[in-house]
């Protein structure tokens, strides 16, 4: 029986849809506003072919336009998509033609691993329709699902490129394509028990619709898109009409159970020695107490299937190296945690017993509140228990502020605890002003209590032709973000960048080209507000060419200056003839006139290989804590293939490669090899069995003193200690069999090895010595009420 809600929403789209079929909507034409026809039951069979009844109710969307490389264009082939709801789910229709279907580029992939290889269609839905947050699923011609949340002045995607999603969220939806001779067609059912969504009897929400071809690069969207426009959510369309939306009761239960036996070579026993085989239990909870609130919980959450991290050069890095966050629990709702700087850094809980989290929106207020305990992994130290609790409010058409709170408590004397204020203001729609200010109060056992403050603020401009940003940061020698994660602080920055871009006819040989200027500036602190001089600039122009056929060249050339004070030199010594340590005085600590420069080419136009290369050249300091020592010549190399054998077979072959030598005498101070190889069979968008085999060499030399060649020291608390060369050579190994229907409910196992070389030349690997291995198991269900 038909809802009388369909009824009403088709009467709504004879009024408003124009000329034409009134359930179609041409999005060139500007007809963005979508009357949502309703049924009580769709009754859609997911499989791809949209052959269902139902399906004759739905309303079309159609007349895309290209928006990357060339904005405004009709676009190359013709899409239409089918929307449709009913009392349990939004349902969208996807009949994307191809007049080059046998080049349609489409894999069995990993969930989420198919965005930068094959084709898709993207759903943006802004249930809130607040213009600053919105639900992404994504699904390639063979309906292998993407997910993530889209967070306005989140920053970019994987790598900062493209638009701000973050998809390591996964939500419960179903999918499925189907390939022709005409293109492709596909199926989605999204519940809604899978999303968040105001309590009001009627409500809009926004709506894009996105299509890539993988092939040649192009992207086309429903709503046109332009990049003159700072919020691409405020160009959406709008889907009205909907009453009464009912998720009912919404409860998931996830019970997880891991299994897992280790080993690890004992240096004071030289051997190996393997653990006996240990079995945990986990329990996720996760229930809504409204239609915009969740509350999750989760007992010793498990993060066991987490690839390892790819390994990172790190022979001359002066500061911490970031590695994202993956483990699911902290992952929802994490886009309410986000910042203009990273105050919150899930993965400083670094050991969960257990945690608790609450994330939502009432009204013009996003919430969000986590506490956790923290294990430590030393006996001897307490355990210490985390708190972040966010709020943020909208203001006006896209603008937001915000408060943040984290406290790291460990017991009475020992503790960290931050608040801070940020604001994002966007104005005529172009203009983009970020503002933020933090203080930290930080207290340690026999220490006197230390605070210290944070500030920065933030102007971009966006546009297609000409787009900047300029930027200020400052933060005191106190400053401590126990729950956060920054690279360096008691420091003050200023950055510029401006960009200039130049488009090309669309199908012409050259699509896109431009010149960039970035400006870099830091000082100490204190030198900063005294008005002394800067201690480290950057100056870096790049030039960048997109061709047809998905083909991308960048050049770079910059120049750099560094500056170190006395005191940063004062724990450094140098041993004279007779050994006895003296003071380490490099000649003024100035390193002026670096020059670099890089080259990167991109390729993604042959459908079984496609690639990157990239290779600099630099001048630079050598480091030791953070301090120049003396002048070095870096070069360094990084190549990427990624390789498609087949629909199901593909792989990865990467090699990076860097080497620094000393510009007085030629000899090296340092190199690193890393080759990675990654090969994935996938038997269905289910199953997979995937293997990862890395060998890492790193060797860096002792720190010199420049003058005499000799190794320095370092003094800290009255011990001092000759720096010392390290050298390791080391070979990862990874299997993984994972059979994955849908999030949260998962069977595999797995295998990982790490071993070392002991007679390291000519790389003959001849004697390899294990230091760990691990085989571990999981199984989990969701259970969804």
């Amino acid at each position: 029986m038909t809802s009388p809600l369909l009824h009403i929403a088709t009467a709504l789209a004879l009024l408003g849809s124009g000329p034409g079929d009134a359930r179609t909507y041409a999005g060139a034409a500007g007809n963005l506003t979508v009357a949502t026809p309703v049924v009580d039951d769709a009754d859609i069979h997911i499989d791809g072919r949209l052959d269902d009844a139902a399906w004759e109710h739905a309303a079309v969307l159609t007349s895309f336009t290209q928006y990357d490389p060339v904005e405004g264009v009709p676009a190359s082939q013709k899409t239409e998509i089918l929307v449709l709801v009913d009392d349990g789910a939004i349902y969208f229709g996807v009949r994307a033609f191809d007049d080059r279907a046998d080049a349609i580029r489409a894999t069995l992939a990993e969930r989420d691993e198919f965005d930068r290889s094959d084709d898709y269609i993207r759903f943006v839905l802004d249930t809130f329709n607040d213009q600053r947050r919105a639900y992404v699923f994504s699904v390639n011609p063979l309906g292998v699902q993407g997910d993530g949340i889209w967070n306005e002045g989140g920053g970019g995607g994987r790598g900062h490129m493209g638009p701000p999603i973050d998809d390591n969220p996964d939500f419960l939806w179903e999918s499925a394509g189907e390939l022709g001779e005409w293109g492709y067609g596909v199926e989605v059912r999204i519940p809604l028990k899978s999303l968040r969504f105001p309590e009001l009897e009627s409500q809009s929400w926004g709506l894009q619709v996105m299509r890539k071809i993988s092939r040649n690069g192009y992207q086309e969207s429903w709503a046109p898109i332009t990049n003159n426009v700072a919020n691409q959510l405020t160009q959406a369309g709008k889907l009205t009409g909907l009453l009464n939306l009912n998720a009912g009761l919404f409860m998931e239960i996830n019970p997880v159970l891991t299994g897992k036996r280790v080993g690890s070579y004992d240096d004071e026993l030289a051997t190996y020695l393997q653990d006996d085989p240990e079995a945990d239990f986990g329990l996720n909870l996760t229930y809504g107490l409204t239609s915009n609130l969740t509350l999750d919980a989760t007992y010793n959450p498990d993060f066991s299937q987490v690839e390892a991290d790819a390994g990172q050069i790190s022979v001359n890095e002066r500061f911490a190296l970031f590695f994202p966050e993956k483990r699911p629990f902290f992952l929802e709702g994490t886009e309410i945690f986000n910042l203009p700087k990273q105050l919150v850094y899930t993965r400083s809980i670094a050991n969960p017993v257990g945690g608790v989290k609450m994330t939502g929106k009432v009204g013009s207020w996003n919430v969000g509140y986590l506490g956790a305990m923290d294990e430590s992994f030393d006996a001897d130290v307490d355990n210490t228990l985390a708190n972040i609790l966010r709020v943020r409010r909208d203001l006006g058409a896209s603008s937001t502020l915000g408060m943040v709170y984290t406290d790291r408590t460990r017991h009475a004397d020992d503790y960290n605890r931050l608040v801070g204020v940020d604001a994002r203001l966007v104005l005529a729609q172009r203009y983009t002003l970020t503002f933020l200010g933090s203080t930290s109060l930080d207290a340690e056992p026999d220490s006197a209590r230390s605070v210290g403050s944070l500030w920065s603020a933030r102007m971009e401009r966006a546009g297609r032709e000409m787009s900047f940003s300029t930027e200020i940061e400052d933060s005191d020698h106190d400053f401590r973000a126990g729950s956060g994660f920054l690279r360096r602080t008691g420091d003050t920055q200023i950055t510029s960048n401006l960009r200039l871009n130049r488009y090309g006819k669309q199908g012409g040989l050259v699509e896109r080209w431009g010149p960039s200027l970035e400006l870099q500036g830091y000082w100490d602190h204190d030198d900063f507000w005294a008005g002394r001089g800067m201690n480290e600039a950057q100056a870096q122009i790049t030039t960048s060419i997109s061709f047809r056929g998905n083909v991308s060249i960048w050049g770079t050339v910059q120049r750099n200056f560094f500056r170190f004070s006395d005191a940063e030199y004062e724990p450094f010594f140098v041993r004279d003839a007779q050994g006895a340590l003296q003071p380490f005085l490099p000649d003024q600590g100035v390193f002026d006139g670096l020059y670099g420069a890089s080259f990167n080419l991109f390729v993604n136009t042959f459908e079984r290989v496609r690639g990157n290369v990239r290779y600099s050249w630099n001048s630079t300091p050598i480091f030791s804590s953070g301090v120049g020592m003396e002048s070095a010549l870096s070069r360094s190399g990084n190549l990427t293939l990624n390789l498609v054998a087949t629909r199901s077979l593909g792989g990865e072959v990467g090699l990076r490669q860097t080497t620094i030598t000393r510009k007085r005498d030629g000899s090296d101070y340092s190199s690193a090899l890393i080759p990675r190889v990654k090969a994935q069979y996938q038997f269905s968008r289910a199953l997979f069995v995937r293997g990862i085999f890395e060998y890492s060499f790193q060797k860096r030399d002792a720190p010199q003193d420049p003058a005499s060649g000799r190794v320095l020291a370092y003094c800290s608390d009255g011990v001092c200690d000759d720096l010392v060369a390290t050298e390791s050579h080391d070979f990862h190994l990874e299997g993984l069999v994972s059979y994955e229907p849908s999030p949260g409910t998962v069977f595999y196992v797995g295998y990982t090895r790490q071993m070392e070389d002991l007679d390291p030349q000519d790389f003959h690997w001849r004697d390899l010595r294990n230091t760990a291995s691990g085989l571990f198991a999981k199984v989990s269900y969701r259970f969804r009420f």
